[in-house]
């Protein structure tokens, strides 16, 4: 039934085809549903060998940062997590925590404008006591999975590659397998699926001759099953009004004004560019308040190569004093095998009171035993 359906989409998309090649951030999915989660901990031992313990280095980091994001027409909710900490071997030296939550409610399901709740709590090594806010606003704007096209793409240009299609599939071909890709789960079997995928490619009449084989047909089950591939693209801006429960501080409770915006753009399966900013301050907006940005970049250079480029820059200001933080991150991550991976990363970070920057180089090797 499945494969008459995809069948008679095919030829009826064929029909008013023009030509265009499709956006990757105009496929709209009913849901969105992503999360990310991303740990690192760098470790250094040096034992001076003149004998001075002042000079004696003993000392790890670790960070741990996590996002989710859902949205369906009707509502949607963020949840964001943070963690970096400094520790010895006797103690905890420094550490920040920010967790970050929204949920809102389109007041319609064809429009981008909505209504949200959602809470901070800030907790760090230079506080007085944890920090805890509530809020309300409104926004604008819609984030949109557009991860089961990219997969179709990435499957479209391996089997152009490899000679077993003529040339690209048209736009039409490839937005019925994105569509059947983002429903695998209305699906029986995966058997099923590709069954559906492998039609829809094969009356195409741009595969070779004898159809598609057993190595076409397996890497394209890799493609579907892939995790932690994922492509988004939209934006929202939310602007509110909250309550600081508790001042991290000390000070008293005061009514705060928020702002925060995400931006994602995937121009190609290949790339995908992530930027996040949010503020808050008190009434007193000019000497209080808190503002966090971050950047990252996502790239496939080939099929076992990748590179991540991230900044984060956060700024606390306490009685008209501002604080930065600034941090940086390159990797590199190869793939020679798909239970292997070699991580190599450079770290950079400047505090408040640095004379310089920090480096940190880290390479390591990952392996699946099991």
């Amino acid at each position: 039934m499945r494969r008459s359906i995809a069948i008679v989409l095919l030829a009826l998309c064929a029909l008013t085809w023009t030509g265009v090649a499709v956006p990757l951030c105009d496929y709209r999915s009913p849901k969105t549903d992503l999360s990310n989660l991303m740990l690192n901990f760098s470790y250094q031992y040096h034992n001076d060998p003149y004998g001075l313990e002042n000079r004696d280095i003993n000392q790890g980091q670790l960070g741990v940062e996590y996002v989710r994001l859902f949205d369906i027409p009707e509502y949607g909710f963020d949840i964001s997590f943070a963690n970096d900490m400094t520790v010895t071997a006797d103690s905890l030296t420094t550490y920040e925590i920010n967790a970050d939550g929204n949920y809102k409610r389109y007041f319609s399901t064809e429009e981008n404008l909505f209504a949200f709740a959602g809470a901070r709590s800030q907790s760090s090594s230079s506080f007085q006591k944890l920090g805890l806010a509530f809020n309300l606003g409104i926004g604008t704007g819609r984030f949109a999975d557009v991860t089961p096209l990219a997969k179709a793409m990435r499957i479209n240009d391996y089997l152009v590659d490899r000679g077993s299609l003529s040339h690209d599939l048209h736009p039409v071909d490839l937005e019925i397998l994105a569509r059947e890709i983002g429903s695998s789960a209305s699906y029986e079997s995966l058997a099923e699926l590709l069954a559906v995928i492998q039609e829809v490619i094969e009356n195409s009449g741009l595969v070779r001759l004898g159809g598609l084989d057993a190595l076409d047909i397996s890497e394209i089950t890799r493609f579907i099953r892939e995790e932690g591939f994922s492509r988004y693209c939209g934006w929202d801006l939310k602007i509110g009004l909250g309550y600081e429960l508790l001042d991290p501080s000390g000070g008293g409770n005061d009514l705060l004004f928020s702002g925060a915006f995400n931006y994602a753009l995937a121009t190609t399966p290949t790339a995908q560019l992530l930027m996040q900013g949010s503020f808050s301050g008190s009434p007193d907006i000019l000497t209080t308040h808190r503002i966090d940005l971050k950047g990252s970049y996502d790239y496939f250079i080939s099929s076992f190569l990748s590179a991540n480029a991230t900044y984060d820059f956060a700024r606390e200001t306490w009685a008209g004093l501002p604080t930065d933080t600034h941090r940086i991150v390159l990797e590199f991550v190869l793939s020679p095998v798909d239970t292997a991976n070699v991580v190599a990363g450079v770290f950079l970070e400047y505090r408040p009171y640095y004379l310089e920057w920090s480096v940190d180089i880290q390479l390591s090797i990952q392996m699946d035993l099991l």
